[in-house]
């Protein structure tokens, strides 16, 4: 190894470095929405097994919160009036996930989680 070449590790180092940096934060960020994907997943099943058996949108939206989610929209159709026995109800969950890494959390800003169930009305 010649003295001109002692720092070349250094440098390339420094070059690479930011770029891996990048690379695992968006690994990170794309790994917490993945996450906030399954439990929106779960809270549209669960509120969908609620909603088969109980017409009270306030059961619906809590079964829906019990995953863990904050801030999540509910939707069910059709409305508890016009329910049948044997019909199916469909429920929507909407989810905002939050961006909790810096600076590449606001890649995905504006970002919307979707989850639908459906399942045949149980009680009339």
């Amino acid at each position: 190894m010649t003295r001109d070449e002692r720092g070349q590790s250094t440098v390339e180092l420094a070059l690479c470095l930011p770029i891996v940096v990048i690379v695992l934060a968006v690994l990170v960020q794309v790994g917490v929405i993945a996450i906030d994907h399954v439990k929106v997943w779960h809270a549209a099943r669960e509120a969908a097994r609620i909603a088969a058996v109980d017409p009270d949108v306030e059961a619906i939206e809590r079964a829906a919160g019990g995953v863990g989610l904050r801030d999540i929209d509910v939707s069910v159709e059709p409305e508890g009036l016009y329910r049948r026995q044997g019909e199916p109800v469909t429920v929507v969950v909407s989810y905002s996930p939050s961006t909790s890494v810096p600076i590449i959390g606001s890649l995905f800003d504006g970002l919307t989680l979707d989850a639908e169930a459906s399942m045949r009305i149980e009680q009339p």
